[in-house]
């Protein structure tokens, strides 16, 4: 079973009632939990598919000077070598929570979570529970709701007839 986060767009889009609806949904973004094994493999592709361009810039500054930093001797390539390798599989183990954290950044709003054996099941899962929350919130809600009548309203405090009560025992 695979969980995924997801995020929905802050600013709807232009349109009315089910056309809105459809449009928010194109743009809802699903971020799976856990490892991101493209990220491990390829962490630059990973972060110009996703368009997280200050990641990438980031990442490209951390993994560059990593050489500079240890030296150029053969101990120093090596552990610069051994360097690159641990903070690339701490990249992929964290790379869908950075992506989390720019679509946050961008403005997205954290919508729930959604799981099911893949992304397709996921995503009919919680479109299905999600598209009609949004037509609900689409109806018109009364500005101020009606107060009920003040006899409904009041609640008796003594009670009746001769069981008068004081605190937990009868008055005799």
């Amino acid at each position: 079973m695979t969980v995924y986060s997801v995020y929905e767009p802050s600013s709807p889009p232009s349109g009315e009632g089910d056309a809105e609806a459809l449009l928010r949904a194109d743009r809802v973004a699903f971020v799976k939990e856990g490892i991101a094994w493209l990220a491990l493999f390829a962490p630059i592709l990973w972060l110009i598919y996703h368009r997280m361009w200050l990641e990438l810039l980031a990442f490209l500054v951390l993994f560059l000077s990593l050489p500079m930093l240890f030296g150029s001797d053969p101990s120093g390539k090596e552990i610069a070598g051994w360097a690159t390798l641990g903070l690339t599989i701490l990249f992929a183990f964290e790379a869908n929570d950075l992506r989390a954290w720019a679509l946050r950044r961008r403005g997205f709003n954290f919508a729930g979570t959604a799981s099911g054996r893949d992304r397709v099941e996921a995503e009919t899962r919680f479109f299905s529970r999600w598209l009609p929350e949004q037509a609900l919130s689409q109806t018109a809600i009364p500005a101020v709701m009606p107060v009920p009548p003040k006899s409904a309203a009041i609640v008796p405090t003594r009670p009746f007839g001769g069981d008068e009560v004081i605190g937990s025992f009868p008055r005799s």
